[in-house]
C-alpha cells in the first residue's frame, strides 16, 4: 500500500511561485522531500506561472502572497477562473486573518504560514485536491486566539499627508500611482510611505495594508 501510494506521488507535478530564489529552492526541496519524489517547477512571479499552466498544467500550485507582477492573490484569481478545480495554496509570512480569508474567498485550497513544519506541509499536500488545510499558526489567527493588530495603533500621529497616502496604498494603488494622482515625486511618496511603515513598526506594503485596514485607521 505504501509503495502504491509513493509510486503515485513521484508522478506529482507542483509548481511553486516565490519570488525569492535561496527561500524558493528551500520550499522546492521539502515539497519534494514530502511527495516521494515530486517534480516541483519554480517561477519567480505568478504571471509566469499561471502562463506555464497553457501549456502544462500541474496537480498542485504553491503561491506566495507577496510578490513582483502578479502577487499570490491576484494569481490566484486568473487560476481559479481558468482552472476552477486546480488545488492552489497559499505560503506566506503574512498570517492576518484579513488576508487568510480574502484568499479563502478567492478559492484558495489552503493557508501555510512560511514557518510551518515539514509535517504541516506533508498534510496539505496529502489532502489536495478535496481537503482545505490551514497550518497551526494560521488556525490560531482564525480561532482569535492570537492577532495581529498593532499595539497603541490608535495613538500613531500620521500626518494628513502620511493618512493620504495610507489610503490610497489601502485602495491598491502603487507609490508612482500615487505620485501621479496627487502631483508629489515618486520619491516623495516613498519617502512618505516609509516613514508610515516605521512609524507602524512594519516592514512590508502588506503587512501595512492588513494592519491599518485591521485597526480601522483609513
Amino acid at each position: 500500500m505504501i509503495t502504491r501510494r509513493l509510486a503515485k506521488m513521484n508522478t506529482l507535478s507542483i509548481y511553486l511561485a516565490e519570488d525569492h530564489n535561496i527561500v524558493a529552492q528551500g520550499i522546492a526541496n521539502l515539497l519534494k522531500q514530502v511527495t516521494g519524489g515530486a517534480e516541483v517547477t519554480v517561477f519567480k512571479n505568478g504571471k509566469e506561472l499561471f502562463e506555464a499552466c497553457g501549456a502544462h498544467l500541474p496537480g498542485l500550485v504553491f503561491l506566495d502572497v507577496e510578490m513582483p507582477v502578479w502577487d499570490g492573490r491576484k494569481t490566484l484569481i486568473h487560476l481559479k477562473k481558468h482552472y476552477p478545480g486546480l488545488p492552489c495554496f497559499m505560503l506566506s509570512m503574512l498570517n492576518e486573518k484579513y488576508i487568510v480569508q480574502d484568499c479563502m474567498e478567492k478559492g484558495a485550497s489552503g493557508y501555510l504560514s512560511k514557518d510551518c513544519t515539514l509535517d504541516e506541509l506533508n498534510e496539505a499536500v496529502s489532502l489536495s485536491p478535496s481537503g482545505i488545510y490551514y497550518s497551526k499558526e494560521v488556525l490560531k489567527v482564525l480561532s482569535g486566539m492570537e492577532t495581529s493588530t498593532l499595539p497603541g495603533s490608535h495613538h500613531i500621529s500620521l500626518s494628513d499627508r502620511e493618512k493620504e497616502i495610507l489610503s490610497l496604498l489601502c485602495d491598491g494603488y502603487s507609490p508612482r500611482e500615487i505620485a501621479e494622482q496627487l502631483f508629489l515625486s515618486a520619491r516623495t511618496v516613498e519617502t512618505h510611505k516609509t516613514n508610515v511603515m516605521q512609524k507602524m513598526e512594519v516592514k512590508s506594503v502588506g503587512k501595512l495594508i492588513s494592519v491599518a485596514l485591521k485597526n480601522k485607521m483609513v
